[in-house]
């Protein structure tokens, strides 16, 4: 029969306990280099993920600011751009159309000027297109030039692109109406139950941004939400629906901004005194 232990019989002493604590130091010292050493080598691509997603995460809609002067997110590669403006069918240039076309020239050379961070799978070379319409000038440009699917908090590192195009419209006279358009994939989302919501959202975001960091007078301005009900290509393919995603900054024609809805004189009269 086995020997029961006295009472006061105690266990012998574990002399390896001490290798726990040491494996525990050393795992925690490898992880203090790797993460020094993944900060000594900044990626500008992951640094501008990184921040998109923080700003996501906190639920702002405001773009963060930033200019080719900041550092470590932009490299020396332009953004591809091809430039054509595509007139009335059949009608010549006016004078109000060549003024336009001054304008879509400026913004193309400003843009294609512009650094933006190296990329695995570059946007196309029509990823903005100028058109001109008889509602005035229309400057499209494709959804992942400013918006990840699903988003409409602008991705940082192309904020320099709308910072030339506001800075060119930002002395025009014009009212200004920033159009989102999506494709037909349902989304529902807690943020965006349906594409109305997320077109009208990048719209509303763009303008934002206009009066937040340009002087735009606000009348000028207008947001519109289409969804997916203003198509440019057919939705059965990838490339068609890629079309479709985009955002239009409309400059109104003179004729065109005698349809916007007439300001009211008398209540600003009121206002004022």
């Amino acid at each position: 029969m086995a020997r029961r232990k006295r009472k006061n019989e105690e266990e012998p002493e574990n002399s390896e306990r001490w290798l726990v604590s040491y494996a525990d130091f050393i795992t925690l010292l490898f992880a203090f280099f790797v993460t020094m050493y993944s900060v000594s080598r900044v990626d500008g691509k992951k640094m501008g993920s990184a921040v998109e997603s923080l700003q996501r995460a906190l639920g702002s809609l405001m773009p963060i600011q930033m200019t080719q002067k900041d550092p470590g997110v932009f490299q020396n590669q332009a953004v591809p751009i091809q430039f054509s403006i595509v007139p009335i069918e059949g009608k010549p240039y006016t004078a109000e159309g060549r003024a336009f076309e001054k304008v879509a020239r400026q913004i193309h050379e400003e843009v294609s000027n512009v650094p933006r961070h190296r990329v695995s799978n570059p946007p196309p070379q029509d990823q903005i297109k100028f058109i001109l319409e008889k509602r005035g000038l229309v400057i499209r440009v494709s959804e992942q030039i400013f918006f990840d699917s699903g988003e409409a908090a602008m991705r940082p590192s192309m904020i320099p692109i709308l910072n030339v195009i506001a800075r060119t419209l930002e002395p025009l006279p014009n009212h200004i109406r920033i159009e989102g358009h999506t494709d037909n994939i349902p989304i529902n989302t807690r943020m965006y139950p349906s594409n109305w919501e997320l077109s009208a959202a990048r719209a509303t975001t763009i303008v934002r941004f206009l009066l937040s960091y340009y002087n735009f007078s606000p009348d000028r301005l207008s947001a519109t939400g289409y969804a997916e009900f203003r198509p440019i290509e057919l939705n059965d393919t990838p490339e068609g629906r890629l079309q479709n995603r985009r955002v239009d900054f409309v400059i109104l024609s003179n004729k065109e901004m005698e349809l916007e809805p007439p300001k009211n004189e008398a209540i600003e009269r009121k206002d004022s005194t």
